[in-house]
């Protein structure tokens, strides 16, 4: 099942660019994934466990670079059309 997730990830931290690009770099080096990044949020599209497994390794990856960290993640199981940053009707 394809789904399209949306991330904001919120580093506890005043320097906090560091920890969102490892972030996504963790998520662009699964190759079955497509990764698209906005100005406030990234998508991840593909197979279910494959965005889910992706999820949990990227935060993993910047868990020991912060002091912690809210992930604000909302998901469809559907194939949605964000890399242009909107949805045309």
């Amino acid at each position: 099942m394809i789904v399209t997730a949306e991330l904001s990830l919120y580093p506890l931290q005043d320097n906090y660019e560091a920890t969102i690009i490892a972030f996504i770099k963790s998520l662009r080096s699964n190759p079955s994934l497509q990764v698209s990044t906005h100005a406030m949020s990234t998508f991840v599209k593909g197979e279910v466990d494959d965005v889910m497994l992706a999820i949990a390794k990227a935060s993993k990856s910047i868990a020991y670079m912060n002091n912690g960290f809210s992930l604000v993640t909302k998901m469809i199981n559907r194939d949605l059309p964000v890399e242009k940053g909107f949805i045309e009707f």
